[in-house]
């Protein structure tokens, strides 16, 4: 058995456990032992670290946020999640980076690495551990970790040798099975916290796509990609099943509304995605685990207000008079998202918006002009698209799921990310029940959450031998 001894091990090697690795050593050469080495080791389960970071944002790594708050994230504990994020801004983030030789450049509010290649982010992490003396060891199963005086010791093998290894502090930094970057499907990330009796909330797919049960509109509306509002409703009360989707909004009296995002709106063949509907999946699926109906309405017109609609639609029948309804909405209307509007309200494109007045026949009642009745089929496609409701019967796995909502609950954490049970014991990154929105926010509480973490478990090797010395 071979026992070797180190200041922090940081068990998990994606972004979240190579930025602890980082910081660690930096707070060693710069603070703790001035200019000499800590000594850290980092343990992956995967054949290499770092995975997860090269398909970050399509690959070109979108690292970070100029707006970055607790309004981003869903978490247990908004208190020390604030916490975190006032101690490690975007600024620090685009500072951390620049110290390890990576300029970023903005768009809209997004921050990339200059080259736009995610794996520019993962090497300059991978040679400032290398240049920083951090060991490395991938492939690698930790068996178990045991509390041992005022440290730890972890048990792993590699190549049928069974290692013992003494740390002073151990960062967890173990992610979480969404995306499926987790080359051990049976491996549970949460296992080394469960052993020291820390407790998980519930685990759900997060960023990711919702399939509807309407799937005759959705192979029709496979490919099309649209600017839309998504407004997501729950349930209030037990009800039947079978809600029809030719509702043109949700009842208010027995759906409760639960989010809404703006965005760009993919279709699918099972149902919506794109970054709109990422935003919300982590909510649905909380609902849905929890048995509660789950409906979104879909505003295929944003930004048209329907106190216009009137007018909107006397104006254009007097310009385009005497069109089909496939030619009238030319322009308005995606072609594909026209056709299954017009199916939901009994329509065809290829019928003619009334024009000229028919005589009544005789004993007629309820007769309608022509004008009347061409405004109320106009007006009932504009609402049908401006109210498209669909049912949500699920998301997609966690295999599909960019994140994972929950995990350890950060209430047992202090600001600096130990253990309130197990002092020594840090945790960082995805392993915690912080999930944020698309747009850098979950990389940056990754780097945020490492670099707190991995300061603090170098800095509580000088303070416990200074409380020592002091006793």
């Amino acid at each position: 058995m071979t026992k070797t001894a180190y200041q922090v091990i940081v068990i998990g090697g994606g972004a979240a456990g190579m930025a602890a690795a980082v910081a660690a050593l930096l707070e060693a050469e710069e603070h703790i032992y001035k200019g000499e080495r800590g000594k850290v080791l980092l343990l992956e389960r995967n054949d290499r670290v770092g995975k997860k970071i090269l398909a970050t944002g399509n690959g070109k790594c979108n690292f970070t946020h100029e707006n970055v708050g607790i309004n981003n994230y869903h978490t247990d504990n908004p208190a020390v999640l604030d916490s975190i994020l006032t101690a490690f801004p975007t600024e620090a983030a685009l500072r951390f980076f620049d110290r390890l030789g990576m300029p970023a450049k903005e768009k809209n509010g997004y921050f990339y690495p200059m080259t736009e290649t995610a794996s520019t982010v993962l090497d300059v992490l991978r040679l400032r551990l290398a240049e920083l003396g951090c060991e490395t060891l991938c492939g690698i199963r930790v068996e178990q970790v045991e509390k041992a005086g005022d440290g730890f010791v972890v048990f792993f093998k590699e190549e049928k040798k069974t290692y013992e290894i003494y740390a002073a502090s151990v960062i967890l930094a173990t992610g979480s099975k969404a995306g499926a970057f987790l080359q051990d499907k049976e491996e549970d990330p949460l296992r080394i916290a469960k052993s020291f009796g820390l407790h998980s909330t519930p685990l759900y797919p997060a960023l990711t796509k919702c399939v509807c049960r309407e799937e005759h509109y959705y192979r029709q509306l496979a490919g099309v990609r649209a600017q839309a509002d998504i407004s997501v409703y729950t349930k209030k009360k037990s009800g039947h099943n079978g809600e029809k989707s030719e509702r043109r909004t949700a009842d208010k009296n027995s759906w409760e509304f639960l989010k809404k995002e703006s965005g760009e709106l993919q279709l699918t063949k099972e149902g919506i995605s794109g970054i709109a509907v990422f935003q919300l999946s982590g909510d649905i699926a909380e609902n849905l685990a929890e048995k509660k109906q789950v409906i979104a309405e879909i505003d295929f017109l944003p930004g048209f207000a329907e106190e216009r609609l009137e007018t909107w639609v006397k104006d254009r029948l007097m310009l385009l008079p005497g069109r089909t309804l496939e030619e009238f909405f030319l322009g308005v209307l995606h072609k594909k998202i026209l056709q299954v509007c017009l199916q939901a309200e009994g329509l065809r494109g290829n019928m003619r918006i009334p024009c000229e007045d028919v005589p009544p026949k005789k004993q007629q009642t309820g007769y309608l002009s022509a004008e009347t009745r061409a405004a109320i089929m106009v007006a009932s496609v504009m609402k049908r698209a401006m109210h498209f409701t669909t049912k949500v019967t699920s998301v997609s796995d966690m295999k599909q799921a960019q994140v994972c909502r929950g995990g350890l609950s950060l209430s047992q954490f202090t600001e600096r990310l130990e253990s309130k049970k197990i002092s020594g014991l840090f945790a960082c990154g995805e392993v915690l029940n912080v999930d944020g929105q698309c747009g850098g926010y979950n990389l940056h509480f990754a780097w945020a959450s490492g670099a707190l973490a991995g300061r603090a478990a170098m800095r509580r090797i000088s303070e416990t031998s200074s409380n020592k010395d002091q006793g």
